[in-house]
């Protein structure tokens, strides 16, 4: 099989081998690209596999946990929402996390790669001169010369490792405000919540009584509170830097 390619390679003009030589090339490396993030994003989940089990604890515990007993339906299925709200927010900051890690190493990896392959290749034509290269081997060049300068400006323009950094905060951020709601629940299905001190006129005794009034409007503080959070929270994380192709086309021009 490969002999026979050489062949068909071998019967071809000068201006055809080049052009094979490059487009092969390219697609190998679109090839290698697709396949090097795709391991990245499975290392990538698996390193956020103790994060994903906890979620699915946390969603666990708030499908099964009851109304607390002075809790009205409606207020509980409040704090319910704002939970799922978080949580559908916090996987889209996950996924993107894992989408800017795995392009990140992705590129780093190849990066080296194409490194170590243009250094060969340079030695190559180092020793035969420029002019007696072959076609093949100028087109190679080439091409491992593109793709090193697509993968050093790819990081950084795209500010990967920034965006990965953020989005993993952000993700965080968001696990502290849903735990933030179990605290909140658990406490108002204390019992002692919201109750002040009344004095028996009869028996001239110290009574603990339910206040509905404190108590509701303890609640609506913390519906509120739990808004704002979500509020500010809200924040698309995507940075590029359109600077950084002028650096690098400077650089290599």
């Amino acid at each position: 099989m490969m002999q026979a390619i050489l062949n068909w390679y071998h019967t071809l003009t000068t201006k055809s081998k080049s052009v094979t030589v490059f487009s092969t090339t390219m697609l190998m490396a679109s090839i290698l690209f697709l396949f090097t993030t795709q391991q990245m994003g499975c290392k990538g989940r698996e390193g956020m596999e103790p994060y994903a089990k906890s979620q699915q604890l946390i969603d666990r515990f708030i499908d099964s946990l009851k109304k607390p007993a002075k809790l009205e339906q409606k207020y509980f299925e409040v704090f319910k929402s704002q939970q799922k709200i978080l949580s559908l927010r916090k996987d889209h900051y996950l996924e993107l996390g894992i989408l800017f890690f795995k392009n990140y190493y992705g590129v780093l990896i190849l990066l080296m790669v194409y490194s170590c392959i243009g250094g060969v290749i340079l030695f190559l034509i180092a020793n035969s001169g420029w002019a007696g290269a072959g076609p093949g081997l100028k087109s190679l060049f080439l091409a491992v010369s593109l793709l090193i300068a697509f993968f050093a400006m790819f990081p950084t323009v795209f500010k990967q490792k920034e965006n990965f950094d953020e989005n993993l905060k952000q993700y965080m951020s968001y696990t502290k405000a849903e735990l933030n709601i179990i605290d909140q629940l658990s406490k108002l299905d204390n019992p002692f919540y919201a109750t002040i001190n009344s004095i028996d006129e009869n028996n001239k005794k110290v009574k603990v009584v339910f206040d509905s009034g404190l108590y509701y409007r303890s609640v609506d503080s913390i519906i509120t509170l739990n808004n704002n959070v979500i509020n500010n929270l809200t924040n698309y994380i995507l940075n590029i830097d359109g600077k950084e192709v002028k650096v690098q086309r400077t650089f290599t021009g």
